[in-house]
C-alpha cells in the first residue's frame, strides 16, 4: 500500500520533495504518538471509562486503517480533478514540458500527508497491539511458533497486494481505495463481534500468565539448588 502511496505522490506537484521521502511520515507517526497513546492517551480513556483493551485497539485499527484509505480516495479523486491531465496525470501532451518529462497535476503533495499519519496510528494499534497478544498469550512452549504465525500475515497481504495490482492504474486507484477502505472497515467489525469476548477474559488471562512465570523461576531455582546438593558428592565419588 506504501508503494501505491509512493506513486500517488509522483501525480502530485513535489515543489522539490522526492515523491518517496513522503512515506517516511509513516515511522515518524509510529515513533511520535506510541508514547503519546500509552502515556496519555490510553490512560485518560481509561479515566474517563472507556477502556482500551487489546481487542477494542486492535478494532480501532482497523477503523483508522479503513479512515487512511478513504482519506487516500479523497486525494487521488482531487487529482483526477485537477489538470493538466485529470485522470491521467502525467500522461496527456499538455503536461508535456520543454525537456520532455510531463508535468504532475497541479495538487499539492503536502494533502497527503494525513493518509500517513492514519497508517501510522492503524500500526500502533492494530499490530503493536496484536504482536503484543500473540506473544502474552501464547504459552511458553509456544511462543516463537504463535509469533511466526501472526508474521505469516504479512505474506498473506503481499499477496493480497499482488492479487490488487492490476488495479492499481490510472483512472482505476480510485476505486481501489474505495475498496479497501471498506474491506477494512467489514473486517473491523467482523474482527470486533468476533472476538470482543475476549476483552471480558483479559484480566484473567493476565493472571495466568503472571502465575506461570514465578512457577517456572520456582522450578529453576530448585532444580540449581538440587545441583548444588549433589556437587560435593560427585567430587568426593570422583577423588575416591
Amino acid at each position: 500500500m506504501l508503494n501505491n502511496f509512493i506513486s500517488q505522490a509522483g501525480q502530485m506537484q513535489l515543489h522539490g520533495i522526492p515523491n518517496d521521502l513522503m512515506q517516511n511520515w509513516d515511522p515518524i507517526t509510529i515513533i511520535i504518538f506510541i508514547p503519546v497513546m500509552d502515556y496519555l492517551l490510553y490512560p485518560a480513556l481509561g479515566k474517563l471509562g472507556f477502556q482500551m483493551k487489546p481487542i477494542t485497539r486492535i478494532t480501532w485499527g482497523f477503523f483508522f486503517g479503513a479512515a487512511a484509505m478513504a482519506y487516500a480516495a479523497g486525494v487521488q479523486k482531487l487529482i483526477y480533478n485537477s489538470g493538466p491531465c485529470y485522470d491521467r496525470p502525467g500522461a496527456c501532451e499538455a503536461a508535456l514540458q520543454p525537456d520532455g518529462s510531463y508535468a504532475p497535476n497541479n495538487v499539492h503533495v503536502a494533502v497527503q500527508a494525513p493518509a500517513y499519519l492514519l497508517i501510522g496510528l492503524s500500526e500502533i494499534l492494530a499490530s503493536i497491539t496484536g504482536l503484543e497478544y500473540a506473544f502474552t498469550k501464547a504459552p511458553a512452549s509456544m511462543k516463537s511458533f504463535i509469533m511466526s504465525l501472526f508474521l505469516l500475515t504479512s505474506a498473506f497481504g503481499s499477496a493480497l497486494g499482488i492479487a490488487l495490482s492490476p488495479t492499481a492504474v490510472d483512472p482505476k486507484l480510485l476505486w481501489m481505495y474505495v475498496g479497501l477502505c471498506v474491506a477494512c472497515f467489514v473486517a473491523g467489525l467482523l474482527f470486533w463481534i468476533i472476538y470482543s469476548k475476549y476483552n471480558d477474559t483479559e484480566e484473567e488471562m493476565n493472571e495466568l500468565e503472571k502465575y506461570r512465570a514465578p512457577a517456572k523461576s520456582v522450578d529453576v531455582a530448585d532444580e540449581e539448588k538440587a545441583a548444588a546438593a549433589e556437587a560435593p558428592a560427585r567430587e568426593r565419588t570422583i577423588s575416591e
